[in-house]
């Protein structure tokens, strides 16, 4: 049984402990007993239930007289039975997992920089948005509107497919996550300092990342990057 099994099934025990008291213990006695019965037979079942039942009963008590060192016990009590139970058959750990989905694991804010987003912020950081795709589809599109005619102005639907655009949205992103902390000026830097540079160029008709699309589609033959000869230091 790998490690994974094991914080599972901790889980699962922490979990059940901490609410056998309240009204899910009912949905937790039903998926016990089925789980730890195995489907083997209907006498196990009954078996079962009846332990889960004296189980919830000493750990009630224990609880009401603040007998911690009790429920504690109890928990590793109700631990090893879910462990015995995975040992004994292969299928009992995805039948578990199907019972008490395993948490999920918390999403990395994205970027189109190189580097992941918590990493710029040193991973101390609270996004408002989960990414930068967030951030321009929930933000941006919706407060910077333009009349998008080519010729003033355009812009590409598919913006993350030019890595110019997607590492200028990305700062720009960064720097508003940064800046909103800033009740009094935060938002005002960002328009003039951030914002309105980086808009100038992205929307530019003409000279822009931009410029071989249209607002209505994205071509699949974007400008050839620069030409850079290889570096040589001698």
């Amino acid at each position: 049984m790998d490690s994974s099994a094991i914080e599972h099934a901790q889980r699962v025990a922490a979990r059940v402990t901490a609410e056998a008291g309240g009204e899910q213990w009912k949905s937790h006695h039903m998926t016990l007993t089925f789980f730890l019965a195995g489907a083997r037979s209907a006498h196990e079942e009954e078996q079962r239930a009846r332990q889960l039942d004296d189980w919830r009963e000493r750990l009630v008590a224990s609880l009401e007289a603040d007998a911690y060192a009790e429920v504690a016990e109890l928990q590793e009590q109700l631990l090893e039975w879910i462990l015995a139970e995975l040992r004994q058959r292969d299928t009992a750990l995805d039948a578990l997992l199907r019972a008490y989905s395993p948490p999920k694991p918390p999403r990395e804010p994205r970027s189109v920089f190189p580097m992941p987003a918590s990493e710029v912020h040193n991973g101390e950081a609270e996004f408002y948005f989960a990414d930068v795709f967030d951030f321009v589809t929930g933000y941006l599109a919706h407060t910077v509107r333009r009349p998008l005619d080519g010729t003033t102005a355009t812009w590409c639907p598919r913006w993350w497919d030019h890595q110019e655009a997607g590492a200028r949205l990305s700062a720009l992103w960064l720097a508003w996550e940064h800046l909103r902390h800033d009740p009094g000026l935060g938002m005002t830097t960002w328009w003039i300092q951030h914002a309105d540079p980086h808009l100038r160029v992205l929307m530019d008709p003409a000279r822009g990342p931009f410029a071989a699309c249209s607002p209505k589609a994205h071509t699949t033959t974007p400008f050839a990057p620069l030409p850079v000869d290889p570096y040589d230091p001698s």
